[in-house]
């Protein structure tokens, strides 16, 4: 960031009271990492496939190539489940150190801006109290996005700054460049990551929505910065001989994509952290009265008429699909809450705003940001340890000291009968939100192999022993039953849903 720029961020004390506070949330909600022991569904495929002298890619055919790096180095360090624990660790810790950088980004910009000072820890306590930070920090596999998030909001902000210290529409080229470069490091790391990069320009229209060149200034340096990402990374694969995953190919079907936007991926915003299974009807409805409700206050307090609101109103949402790119340019229609950080903070700094700017005393605009935090955090220690990491550990345990409890040197055959996916919703009466809460681990099918896998090497320590396991599996007791698939002494049944009954 240049030195201008670091120079002007008003740090006082209490600032620095504030960041330490926010950091001792995020070790209030998540401090159960620090001791828990568990796996869950691509961890374990990762954890077998990325051992020392494997030659094993994941990422970079998913024009990843940060990514693949991180994992080569992480996952080919660990031997054990245990040491999963160390790689959350990493996500947790990169966070811990890159919120003080989000703070004084959004405090500089509601300073310069003029917006509410309250919007500042108020956002940031909202950011850590996410799903899509839990899933950052609870799931190893999701262990770069700290760096992608980060990466994109300064590209952003770099651009912002620049531009809003000129005063005019020109910017130094030494900070487009490093803007350029964070950007196409962000893409590298994460795609969905690089919507971060819009975070300061939706701030920006919050506060000046008659003022719109800066933004469309933006989108362009956006549609640059995707340009060269895209040139290097088929670049990278010719150079290495490889051919690019089929989820990386572009698939425009415009009306398709338009619904699945606006009916899933910016639904998920606007519930605030309260978790709804995709499908839920509830959801909807709180989806539509809570966006209908925000336009009509935004409306209000713009001092705009309604054609004048227009212009600013159809950018922020041009700005919220840009955000989502990457996932409306691909086949699959997949709103998985960890690719909704970026949107979920955009939306939040467009309804705070305006929460904040219509309430008129400063003791009722305090409290209510109060309460609301204290509901964020409470949710998020609920979403965390009620929705995930209980019944996930519990999975873990019980079903690791069957497998070790049964399993002898005779044994070569695992048949594995997968549970149904809304097992946990059934069991412990909580909500399934796609792939990432309330879901057992051992539903998808790449799971049980390598699951079996790793525990019979952790209990025999032999590599080779574990690597010839047969598994074999069915998704419920009545697809195995009409299998009709012979039993012997060399064979282990691991029924999930009996194992965790009991």
């Amino acid at each position: 960031m240049p030195t201008k720029q670091l120079n002007n961020l008003f740090i006082t004390g209490g600032d620095l009271l504030k960041v330490l506070a926010l950091l001792l949330v995020a070790v209030g909600i998540f401090y159960p990492l620090f001791s828990s022991e568990y796996a869950y569904t691509d961890e374990y495929v990762q954890l077998w496939l990325y051992k020392k002298g494997t030659n094993f890619q994941m990422f970079i055919t998913q024009g990843r190539f940060v990514t693949e790096k991180l994992f080569q180095w992480l996952f080919g360090n660990a031997n054990t489940i245990h040491d999963l624990t160390t790689i959350r660790l990493f996500s947790f810790f990169g966070w811990l150190i890159c919120i003080p950088a989000w703070y004084f980004i959004v405090k500089k910009m509601t300073v310069r801006e003029k917006l509410s000072p309250l919007l500042v820890f108020f956002s940031i306590l909202y950011l850590i109290c996410t799903p899509p930070f839990s899933i950052y920090v609870q799931w190893a596999s999701c262990l770069e996005h700290f760096i992608a998030n980060t990466a994109g909001l300064l590209a952003g902000y770099i651009l912002y700054s620049s531009y809003r210290a000129q005063k005019k529409i020109t910017a130094q080229i030494s900070d487009v460049a490093l803007c350029i470069a964070l950007g196409v490091f962000s893409l590298f790391t994460y795609q969905n990551g690089y919507g971060s990069f819009f975070l300061p320009f939706i701030i920006y229209l919050a506060a000046k929505p008659s003022k719109l060149r800066i933004v469309l200034i933006a989108i362009f340096f956006f549609f640059v910065t995707y340009g060269i990402y895209y040139f290097l990374f088929k670049y990278n694969l010719r150079a290495n001989n490889l051919e690019a995953v089929g989820r990386t190919n572009i698939s425009i079907d415009f009306f398709p994509k338009v619904r699945f936007f606006f009916g899933r991926a910016l639904a998920i915003p606007f519930h605030f952290n309260y978790l709804f299974n995709e499908k839920d009807l509830i959801g909807a409805a709180v989806y539509v009265v809570i966006l209908f409700t925000w336009i009509a206050f935004d409306v209000r307090i713009s001092g705009l008429s309604m054609i004048s609101y227009l212009k600013p109103f159809v950018l922020s949402i041009v700005v919220l699909v840009l955000i989502y790119l990457p996932s409306l340019i691909v086949k699959e229609n997949y709103a998985s809450n960890r690719t909704l950080f970026a949107l979920n903070m955009a939306v939040f700094f467009l309804v705070a705003n305006t929460l904040l700017t219509a309430i008129k005393n400063h003791r009722t605009r305090l409290a209510t940001v109060i309460v609301l935090s204290s509901v964020f955090v409470a949710n998020a220690y609920f979403n965390f340890t009620r929705q995930f990491l209980n019944p996930v550990r519990d999975e873990y345990r019980s079903v690791r000291a069957f497998i070790e409890a049964n399993y002898h040197a005779g044994v070569d055959t695992v048949y594995f009968i997968q549970p149904h996916e809304d097992f946990f919703v059934r069991r412990y009466g909580i909500t399934r939100s796609w792939d990432e809460f309330g879901v057992p681990s051992t539903f998808f099918n790449w799971v049980p192999e390598f699951f079996v896998k790793q525990v019979i090497f952790e209990k025999t320590g032999n590599h080779d022993i574990a690597e010839k396991m047969i598994t074999r599996q069915w998704p419920g007791k009545k697809e195995f039953g009409d299998s009709a698939s012979p039993l012997s002494q060399h064979i282990m049944v691991v029924d999930i849903e009996d194992i965790l009954s009991r």
